[in-house]
């Protein structure tokens, strides 16, 4: 008869097994003959080249840069429990094997996680060695910082997942994520200083990681949404793929009867003709799901957190970044909407998917725009630049959006 460790075993080799063939239907042997390895190459010797001498424009780049994003990968990822929908049955009558899974898995996301943090410390270290005065034992304290944080964060972001649910989900994640970032800029200032409540601060991490660890080892009931949640991740990465490649997916079913945004199904342009109807069909398919709305103000909330890190001297050039950036998020979403069933079955004329690709990706990407763009005359208090950044970014959104409507 097999044992808990085996099952886990399975479970695990069957995870990375499944990776591997994601991965490897995306990199043949041409993409890594053409692109993988030489970019690979490229970063190895840019890394070198960075321990020998470290790039001038880190001086107009504070600390606070790149603690944005320690943040995001601190936040990045969660606890997963290797289940699979088979084990439903059998695991149900015996709760003493899913705690074993549960140990396992914890045990495997913790050396996951240290394996993770150290390989993310060393491609930044040249920056934190050489340039911002960091030393080898201050850099070592910094790896564990955000070792123990990304730990603790992954496992109480699936609590959240357990106590909350819709709005009140978002809502508490966000809370939570300010408080990272306050918690981590306030440990690194710890760091620099060389202050003695750096000490304080490891026991609060290493209580609070302890505290999760017990309550995710002994709540009770999860065994269907550690189910589904494993299944998503297991996903996530091929929806990824299929989104880009622009394959219609359908949309999994909510306990919500109505979408937040269009309920009613009205009109939104009032002269029909088949330019307006595709660019309403992809706003409207977009924005009816709360993941699309969430995930595009999560994506601007990440990046209004990168401008408030940087000086003024670069936050116009990264507004002006933004754009292409924002346009490129929100493609997806218009190759899906275009590949939807029942648009594919109505003949469509080049010109009029262009024209219409061009209208929908400017007006997805225009509100997260405005947001950025009046971050930037909010921080650097220029009102005067005004009159320069929304008719330039107007333009520079209309140019971009119509280079890659045109690759769809």
């Amino acid at each position: 008869m097999t044992t808990i460790r085996k099952l886990f075993w399975h479970r695990l080799i069957n995870g990375w097994k499944y990776q591997y063939s994601v991965w490897k239907t995306v990199v043949d042997w041409i993409v890594a003959l053409y692109i993988v390895i030489p970019f690979s190459a490229i970063f190895i010797d840019t890394y070198l080249g960075w321990w020998r001498q470290v790039p001038v424009e880190l001086n107009y780049i504070p600390i606070n840069g790149f603690l944005v994003i320690f943040l995001v990968f601190v936040w990045a990822g969660t606890l997963q429990v290797f289940l699979e929908d088979a084990d439903q049955i059998f695991l149900f009558q015996r709760k003493t094997w899913v705690k074993g899974l549960i140990k396992y898995s914890l045990v495997y996301y913790m050396i996951y996680n240290l394996l993770v943090s150290l390989l993310f410390s060393i491609v930044w270290a040249p920056f934190l060695l050489l340039h911002y005065g960091f030393t080898t034992h201050m850099f070592i304290l910094l790896t564990t910082i955000i070792f123990l944080l990304k730990a603790l964060i992954g496992i109480l972001k699936q609590l959240l997942e357990f106590r909350f649910q819709s709005w009140k989900l978002g809502l508490s994640k966000t809370i939570f994520l300010f408080l990272t970032g306050v918690f981590l800029r306030q440990t690194v200032s710890l760091l620099l200083n060389r202050s003695m409540l750096l000490s304080l601060t490891f026991l609060i991490l290493i209580t609070a990681l302890i505290c999760l660890i017990y309550q995710r080892m002994f709540i009770s009931g999860t065994l269907l949404e550690d189910i589904s949640m494993r299944q998503a991740s297991k996903l996530k990465f091929n929806n990824v793929l299929l989104k880009y490649a622009g394959t219609y997916t359908k949309k999994t079913t909510t306990i919500r009867t109505s979408p937040w945004l269009f309920q009613n199904s009205n009109i939104i342009f009032k002269q029909r003709n088949p330019e307006n109807s595709l660019v309403e069909i992809c706003l409207k398919s977009t924005l009816r799901h709360s993941t699309n709305i969430k995930f595009y103000f999560q994506v601007v909330g990440a990046y209004v957190l990168m401008l408030t890190a940087y000086p003024p001297v670069w936050k116009r050039f990264l507004w002006g970044v933004s754009i292409p950036f924002l346009i490129a998020m929100v493609k997806p979403f218009w190759l899906e909407s275009l590949n939807n069933p029942f648009v594919s079955m109505f003949p469509l004329r080049p010109e009029i998917k262009l024209s219409a690709a061009i209208r929908s990706l400017f007006l997805m990407a225009l509100p997260g725009e405005i947001i950025l763009a009046l971050i930037v005359l909010l921080q650097t208090r220029q009102w005067l630049y005004a009159l320069i950044l929304f008719p330039l970014g107007f333009f520079l959104s209309k140019f971009v959006a119509k280079k890659l409507a045109m690759f769809s």
